[in-house]
């Protein structure tokens, strides 16, 4: 591929990825919704740490669904198998987001006074995009194109 063919996908590119980010943050926003209906169910019966969590593992299933059906559809790939590690692998980007939201969520609620279902809707704002990066580039990445030159 030459300079000039490479300089002139770029905007393909970034519209591609614009593409991707606001479907993901759609799905996100509809998320944001199942997380904050199950955490404040929840938070009523146990603490809303532990909540929190409940409510992480409801959303991810939620989000994952229309992830993997609408944003990253042209990319999913591997079977009843991929499936599985797309899942696995987005679960584990989300638990892992708990090492982040649940003290950020503890000094919110425990320290500053906030409420426990803003603290919640906060802390899940501020990994967004941590998340879309790792979404986009690690569990649904983009086919590579082999150049003409190369086929």
């Amino acid at each position: 591929m030459t300079a000039f063919e490479i300089a002139r996908s770029l905007p393909a590119r970034a519209w591609n990825r614009t593409a991707h980010f606001s479907r993901f943050t759609a799905v996100g926003a509809a998320g944001l919704a199942v997380n904050q209906a199950a955490f404040w169910l929840l938070e009523g019966h146990m603490h809303y740490l532990v909540a929190a969590a409940m409510a992480t593992i409801a959303s991810t299933t939620f989000n994952f669904t229309f992830i993997e059906t609408w944003v990253f559809r042209g990319r999913s790939r591997g079977g009843v198998a991929g499936l599985s590690r797309r899942f696995a692998a987005y679960g584990g980007v989300n638990s892992a987001a708990l090492l982040f939201r649940l003290p950020l969520l503890y000094v919110l609620v425990s320290w500053i006074g906030m409420s426990s279902v803003w603290g919640n809707l906060i802390t899940l704002v501020a990994l967004t995009l941590v998340r879309f990066t790792v979404s986009d580039r690690l569990i649904w990445p983009s086919r590579q194109t082999i150049p003409a030159e190369a086929q």
